[in-house]
């Protein structure tokens, strides 16, 4: 069997379970339907259309629901907020190094260069600890927290 037809088939059987799950009318509806259109000079087209707009309207409102569920919607504001934790106490952490730098002066150099990169080990630690996030989200904050680490240590020379 040729590729063209192998995705044919594959498409057919996606498009039958997706008007399977989603078509709420009857078989018996949508053939009364036909036979009214056609008695109104309507064509069969725009019912058939209309039908399956209807059924993709469905579809939609059912990926909706289940993607702005109250639960999804508080476990991404739990996630933000849990995220926001992490860089305010790696802020935190670092101006206190920078601050102590400041007193002490050069010979401190070293040892908060090394404390900078103990905090820096700590948070992405953390942030590869989040659950329910997309490896995308954890690789794209631990970007944003690489690139403030350089610009702290650059900062410190």
């Amino acid at each position: 069997m040729s590729k063209k037809m192998l995705f044919l088939a594959a498409g057919y059987v996606l498009g039958w379970v997706v008007s399977s799950l989603y078509n709420k009318k009857k078989p018996e509806d949508i053939k009364k339907e036909l036979k009214a259109a056609r008695k109104s000079w309507e064509n069969d087209f725009s019912v058939l259309a209309n039908n399956f707009v209807e059924i993709h309207n469905n579809l939609l409102e059912d990926i909706k629901s289940e993607v702005l569920s109250e639960k999804n919607k508080k476990l991404l504001k739990k996630k933000t907020q849990e995220v926001a934790d992490i860089v305010e106490s790696y802020k935190t952490a670092w101006k206190e190094v920078l601050d102590e730098l400041q007193v002490r002066g050069k010979e401190f150099l070293t040892e908060a260069s090394e404390k900078l990169e103990v905090i820096y080990q700590e948070k992405k630690q953390e942030i590869s600890e989040l659950t329910d996030l997309s490896p995308e989200q954890v690789e794209e904050i631990k970007k944003k927290l690489t690139k403030a680490y350089n610009d702290v240590k650059k900062k410190i020379k």
